[in-house]
């Protein structure tokens, strides 16, 4: 039997009291009025965010406000003013995840409710194919992924819009969806989706359904690696070879460590496998390292434990050692790289040891003429708002500046630091193929 509104809410067991996250768009309506209608002994509370990037944005809120007051719903709503640049979808989705986390724990629901339906899934499964990735997060958005719920995923959008028309529902269009060149996912909804359809009208059902395959596959790979958990804890050797990268993901996770790229889960296992290296690290980006120490592992948290009155300790860079980061993989080496997108030269005179430290906003940097602020010269090289905390000093032994690595993004040499005429240590920065 298909499953429709009615037979998805009633045919799951929730709890008191629940956060639904509600835009005024068709799915979210739908949902909030579904759960009024099929669940009435849930306790409901509502969750709004405006983030103010479109004329209409303001309407949609007064939208949600208004249905609330008509149901007699608690509503919620967090202003939070964005300006359309690269990656607002993802601060977006940061922003709203910690305000519907805030709502629950403030008002005691156990639950947040979250309208995502089946074609919301195919173009999260195809996003993550496309974008690559550990694949134990390529199989597309978890009907249930801790205190989040997603009881629409087995109905279809225009499942939806049925039921919003047999009910006289009422609800806000974002235009913006529309256009295939605004997002990514938006070209996989307008052209790609419809595309794949006229070689099958089946294909987004039959991707949908390979996800679910994924999931379950994926569900016995990692019930099996949690087994091997107290072995890596114990000594990493004990686990079977086959199975410690999935471990160590697993591991990884447990520890909340979720933004883990497979390229540095294949770095790490190499340090893993190399025995005359005891004792090694890779970066995994915002001041965690993943360490190896003879037959432990180990994270640290590099920003965490710097004392609160001066700044982080900093990375000492290892010669011909791959130290990973949030945007790429960062290498110092005497070999003259073959291909590299960026390629910092360092001064011919150089001696001793190098350490990454992160750069304070207010501190000055060198220029040809005068000096300027780090905020100041992130703003003039226009590096994204996003990255510019990512912002690190290059330190020679006597704690000079050799280099500005602005925003994990590019390399700036200050004007009081020599070139060489002759190179003879380079710092790689993101090699292609590695990636």
């Amino acid at each position: 039997m298909k499953n429709t509104v009615r037979t998805t809410i009633q045919g799951q067991s929730w709890p008191q009291k629940v956060v639904l996250a509600v835009s005024g768009g068709l799915d979210s309506t739908s949902l909030l009025d579904a759960f009024v209608r099929y669940a009435p002994e849930v306790d409901l509370v509502v969750a709004h965010v405006n983030y103010q990037l479109r004329d209409e944005a303001d309407g949609d809120a007064q939208f949600v406000q208004d249905f609330c007051q008509q149901l007699g719903v608690p509503f919620y709503q967090k202003l939070a003013p964005l300006t359309d640049e690269v990656g607002v979808e993802d601060r977006a989705r940061a922003i709203r995840y910690d305000f519907f986390d805030e709502i629950a724990t403030q008002t005691s629901a156990s639950q947040i409710v979250l309208a995502q339906h089946q074609n919301d899934q195919v173009e999260t499964l195809l996003l993550q194919l496309v974008r690559g990735g550990y694949a134990q997060s390529c199989g597309g958005m978890q009907a249930a992924s801790g205190r989040y719920r997603r009881p629409f995923l087995s109905l279809t959008k225009q499942d939806l819009l049925a039921y919003a028309k047999e009910n006289g529902l009422s609800w806000r269009e974002d235009q913006t969806n529309q256009d295939p060149t605004y997002t990514g996912r938006n070209l996989l909804r307008q052209e790609v989706i419809p595309a794949l359809e006229t070689i099958n009208p089946q294909a987004r059902q039959h991707l949908a359904d390979f996800a679910d395959k994924l999931q379950a596959d994926q569900k016995l790979i990692l019930d099996q690696a949690e087994s091997y958990l107290p072995a890596l804890e114990e000594d990493f050797h004990l686990v079977p070879l086959p199975w410690l990268e999935k471990v160590l993901f697993v591991w990884l996770q447990q520890q909340q460590v979720y933004d883990v790229k497979h390229s540095q889960l294949q770095a790490f296992m190499a340090l893993l496998m190399n025995e005359k290296k005891p004792s090694a690290s890779i970066d995994l980006g915002a001041g965690i390292l993943l360490e190896k120490s003879y037959q432990k592992v180990r994270l640290t948290n590099v920003q965490k434990n710097a004392k609160i009155d001066r700044k982080p300790e900093g990375l000492v860079l290892k010669l011909d050692q791959w130290q990973f980061f949030d945007h790429g993989q960062l290498l110092w080496t005497t070999k003259k790289p073959q291909k590299a997108d960026q390629v910092l030269v360092l001064p011919e005179h150089f001696q001793g040891g190098l350490t990454l430290v992160l750069a304070d906003k207010q501190d000055r940097i060198f220029l040809k003429s005068g000096s300027k602020t780090v905020r100041r010269l992130l703003i003039d090289k226009k590096v994204p708002a996003e990255n510019r905390d990512r912002t690190w000093f290059l330190l020679d032994e006597t704690k000079t500046v050799l280099a500005v690595w602005l925003g994990q993004t590019s390399w700036y040499v200050p004007a009081n630091v020599d070139r060489p005429n002759v190179a003879k240590q380079w710092i790689v920065w993101r090699i292609e193929e590695n990636l």
